[in-house]
């Protein structure tokens, strides 16, 4: 069986029960005998035959009556954005900014200059000991008194006098013998050594120099995108099948009404886009650096020191020292002694102090020296052209643009299904008056006739419509929903 005479078949099915009712009575028998006529066979996968010629359906209930609708294929429509220029970026060279400054440059190095800072001298006085300070013998203790001659003293020594523990102001009876004394010279420092410093000046010749005017630069140029332009074919509707229907012209057509399964091709649209083969760049060319040549001095030789020792002065001193005591044959007393024979002159232990000179001489307070006075270095002025901001690449992103194009899409396939709907029998004139009344209070205005008339069924299928129900008469579900079941 091909797939027009099966849907044939089934619509005659589907209308003789609708129709009818779901009975075994003869007439319906005959209906459904006529409508199986029209075919050359009859598929036994849906429906059986039984020995009394009706029809029955799988997992069918007893006293149910179903209806076999087609539920067409849905589509929604939707709108698509398809690129239309690919997305790009536009390269734009900003130049470099350079500004004209003045400049100081070396025209005189800086040096410095070594000055001679001389010695210091201050005085300081020096009490020498010109005679030290010494016991001796005189004749007496008054200070014109004569001293003792060391022959004296010996004799009173040999004479059994200590001489060494007699105290200092004591006298003593005895020959005189004068000590004897010598003059020596002594030579001192007078003026300490030091030392000169000459100061040599630093020595400048005229040399060149080369400086920098205008620094190495880059410079960016632009090389532009290269682009093509592409069609492309995109699908608008996808292609489907749909049942349409058609009628028999023929008086001999057993059926007049047939539908039939229609292949409808996809449809397609060209649209035509630029796409970037080589996207824009830059390139870099270099720009040598600018340069001038100065005149400045420069130090050919630097400034130094000669030093000169200066020696040290000496004075000479005169100083009286005793070479030999006098010596006296005597006695600690006024009388004489047997055996001795007093002399005129009086010994007497007389102590005298130190003698003392006070010399002066100079002596280096603060040492030559030199001090360094640093001569700054002069400069000129020169124009350089200095670069302010170096050149630079902006990138502007050019973005993609698109456009809309309206398809349609396949959001269910076509299906075929049995449902169970209100039998004949049971459509009694009570049951489709509470039909419309009910159809009526779901805000479908339906004249209540107790007839299924053409309005019943327009609200019917408006309110299956409305409510989201498989459009099938007045199936089951319906009848639940509005509340009749």
């Amino acid at each position: 069986m091909t797939l027009t005479q099966k849907t044939l078949w089934l619509s005659a099915i589907t209308a003789t029960l609708l129709t009818t009712g779901c009975t075994t009575s003869t007439s319906n028998n005959k209906a459904i005998t006529k409508a199986k006529s029209t075919v050359e066979t009859a598929s036994t996968t849906s429906y059986k035959q039984s020995s009394d010629g009706s029809f029955s359906l799988p997992n069918a209930k007893s006293g149910t009556c179903y209806g076999k609708v087609v539920i067409p294929e849905q589509y929604k429509t939707i709108t698509e954005k398809v690129l239309a220029t690919q997305a790009d970026t536009k390269l734009t060279i900003i130049p470099a900014t350079y500004k004209t400054v003045t400049e100081r440059v070396l025209d005189t190095a800086a040096s410095t200059k070594i000055v001679t800072v001389p010695a210091t001298y201050k005085t300081e006085s020096k009490t020498v000991v010109v005679s030290p300070a010494y016991t001796e013998w005189r004749n007496g203790l008054h200070p014109e008194a004569r001293v003792a001659s060391s022959a004296v003293l010996a004799s009173a020594k040999a004479g059994g006098i200590n001489l060494a523990a007699a105290k200092s102001g004591s006298c003593y009876y005895e020959f005189y013998a004068a000590p004897t004394f010598k003059t020596t010279t002594e030579k001192v420092l007078a003026t300490a050594a030091s030392t000169k410093i000459i100061a040599q000046p630093a020595a400048f010749k005229t040399g060149t120099k080369k400086i920098l005017v205008t620094p190495e630069t880059t410079k960016l140029v632009k090389v532009p995108a290269v682009y093509k332009t592409v069609t492309e074919r995109i699908q608008v509707a996808p292609a489907s099948k749909v049942w349409k229907e058609t009628k028999c012209a023929d008086k001999d057509c057993s059926v007049e009404e047939m539908m039939c399964l229609v292949d409808v091709p996809a449809v397609y649209k060209t649209v035509t886009k630029q796409v970037v083969v080589t996207p824009e760049t830059t390139k870099t060319i270099k720009i040598p650096a600018v340069y001038k040549t100065v005149s400045s001095n420069v130090v050919a030789a630097p400034a130094s020191t000669k030093t000169i020792n200066i020696p040290a002065t000496y004075k000479t001193l005169e100083k009286t020292q005793k070479v030999s005591d006098a010596k006296y044959v005597w006695s600690d007393s006024m009388m004489e002694k047997a055996g001795m024979s007093r002399t005129s002159a009086v010994i007497c232990k007389v102590s005298i102090p130190e003698a003392t000179k006070v010399v002066t001489k100079q002596v280096v307070a603060t040492p030559a020296a030199t001090k360094t006075i640093k001569i700054p270095a002069t400069y000129k002025t020169v124009k350089v052209t200095k670069l302010v901001t170096p050149e630079k690449t902006k990138k502007t992103t050019i973005p993609a643009t698109y456009k809309t194009i309206t398809k349609q899409v396949k959001v269910s396939e076509q299906s075929v299904k049995w449902m169970p709907v209100l039998c004949k029998s049971s459509m009694t004139i009570e049951t489709i008056s509470k039909i419309q009344r009910a159809l009526t209070a779901a805000g479908f205005k339906t004249p209540v006739t107790g007839s299924l008339d053409a309005a019943t069924k327009a609200s019917v299928k408006a309110y299956q419509m409305k409510k989201g129900l498989t459009v099938s008469g007045l199936s089951i579900d319906t009848l639940k929903k509005l509340g009749v079941l």
